[in-house]
Protein backbone atom coordinates (compact mmCIF):
# COMPACT_ATOMS: atom_id res chain seq x y z
CA UNK A 1 0.00 0.00 0.00
CA UNK A 2 0.97 3.50 -0.74
CA UNK A 3 1.51 6.09 1.84
CA UNK A 4 1.33 10.01 1.44
CA UNK A 5 -0.53 11.98 -0.54
CA UNK A 6 -0.34 11.33 -4.79
CA UNK A 7 0.72 14.76 -6.44
CA UNK A 8 -2.86 15.33 -7.67
CA UNK A 9 -4.16 15.16 -3.98
CA UNK A 10 -1.16 17.55 -2.73
CA UNK A 11 -1.67 20.04 -5.65
CA UNK A 12 -5.33 20.05 -4.69
CA UNK A 13 -5.12 20.54 -0.94
CA UNK A 14 -1.95 23.53 -2.19
CA UNK A 15 -4.46 25.31 -4.33
CA UNK A 16 -7.10 25.28 -2.33
CA UNK A 17 -4.93 26.61 1.27
CA UNK A 18 -3.75 28.99 -2.07
CA UNK A 19 -6.71 30.60 -2.63
CA UNK A 20 -8.15 30.96 0.84
CA UNK A 21 -4.58 32.35 1.91
CA UNK A 22 -5.29 34.88 -0.56
CA UNK A 23 -9.34 35.80 -0.12
CA UNK A 24 -8.29 36.22 4.04
CA UNK A 25 -5.27 38.65 2.78
CA UNK A 26 -7.25 40.39 0.21
CA UNK A 27 -10.22 40.98 3.29
CA UNK A 28 -8.39 41.85 5.34
CA UNK A 29 -6.25 44.84 2.64
CA UNK A 30 -9.31 45.99 1.76
CA UNK A 31 -10.71 46.51 5.29
CA UNK A 32 -14.53 47.35 6.27
CA UNK A 33 -17.00 46.43 3.58
CA UNK A 34 -18.76 49.71 2.21
CA UNK A 35 -22.61 49.98 3.74
CA UNK A 36 -25.12 49.90 1.42
CA UNK A 37 -26.21 53.11 -0.63
CA UNK A 38 -29.92 52.80 1.35
CA UNK A 39 -28.58 52.16 4.59
CA UNK A 40 -26.42 55.24 4.41
CA UNK A 41 -29.28 57.28 3.16
CA UNK A 42 -31.12 56.13 6.54
CA UNK A 43 -28.43 57.28 8.71
CA UNK A 44 -27.95 60.48 6.68
CA UNK A 45 -31.40 61.66 7.28
CA UNK A 46 -31.61 60.67 10.69
CA UNK A 47 -28.28 62.59 11.38
CA UNK A 48 -30.03 65.85 10.10
CA UNK A 49 -33.43 65.83 10.51
CA UNK A 50 -33.03 68.02 13.11
CA UNK A 51 -31.87 70.65 11.48
CA UNK A 52 -33.26 70.31 8.39
CA UNK A 53 -37.40 69.17 7.72
CA UNK A 54 -36.79 66.53 4.73
CA UNK A 55 -39.53 65.97 2.64
CA UNK A 56 -37.30 63.90 0.13
CA UNK A 57 -33.57 62.66 -0.58
CA UNK A 58 -31.82 60.54 -3.30
CA UNK A 59 -28.13 58.47 -3.49
CA UNK A 60 -26.24 57.33 -5.86
CA UNK A 61 -26.30 53.85 -5.65
CA UNK A 62 -22.33 52.80 -6.30
CA UNK A 63 -19.60 54.48 -3.59
CA UNK A 64 -17.05 56.87 -5.18
CA UNK A 65 -13.56 58.13 -4.22
CA UNK A 66 -13.63 61.38 -2.94
CA UNK A 67 -10.47 63.25 -1.38
CA UNK A 68 -10.36 66.30 0.88
CA UNK A 69 -7.54 67.47 2.87
CA UNK A 70 -5.28 65.40 2.03
CA UNK A 71 -7.65 62.49 3.13
CA UNK A 72 -8.98 59.75 0.97
CA UNK A 73 -12.53 58.54 1.65
CA UNK A 74 -14.94 55.90 -0.20
CA UNK A 75 -18.09 57.98 0.12
CA UNK A 76 -22.06 58.05 -1.17
CA UNK A 77 -23.30 61.05 -3.01
CA UNK A 78 -26.49 62.16 -2.76
CA UNK A 79 -29.13 64.87 -2.11
CA UNK A 80 -31.92 66.01 0.25
CA UNK A 81 -35.26 68.04 -0.32
CA UNK A 82 -36.78 70.28 2.59
CA UNK A 83 -39.18 72.77 2.58
CA UNK A 84 -38.91 76.00 4.70
CA UNK A 85 -41.44 78.88 4.90
CA UNK A 86 -42.88 77.63 2.01
CA UNK A 87 -39.44 77.61 0.04
CA UNK A 88 -38.01 74.48 -1.27
CA UNK A 89 -34.34 73.95 -0.71
CA UNK A 90 -31.77 71.51 -2.04
CA UNK A 91 -28.57 70.08 -0.25
CA UNK A 92 -25.97 67.93 -1.43
CA UNK A 93 -24.14 65.52 1.14
CA UNK A 94 -21.05 63.11 1.15
CA UNK A 95 -21.17 60.40 3.31
CA UNK A 96 -18.69 57.93 4.22
CA UNK A 97 -19.77 54.38 2.85
CA UNK A 98 -17.95 52.70 5.37
CA UNK A 99 -19.47 54.56 8.56
CA UNK A 100 -22.23 56.56 6.62
CA UNK A 101 -21.29 59.77 8.80
CA UNK A 102 -21.81 62.85 6.59
CA UNK A 103 -18.72 64.66 6.06
CA UNK A 104 -20.31 67.31 3.76
CA UNK A 105 -23.68 69.19 3.38
CA UNK A 106 -24.24 72.04 1.04
CA UNK A 107 -27.12 74.11 0.11
CA UNK A 108 -27.78 74.31 -3.69
CA UNK A 109 -27.22 78.24 -4.48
Amino acid sequence: MKKGFGFGTAFLIGSLIGYLAGRVTTCNATGKKSLSSEHVLEQVKREVKEQIPIEGAWIFLTPHTWSKDNLTHLVYKGGLIASRKNDTHHFDFIADAKSGAVLELNAQD
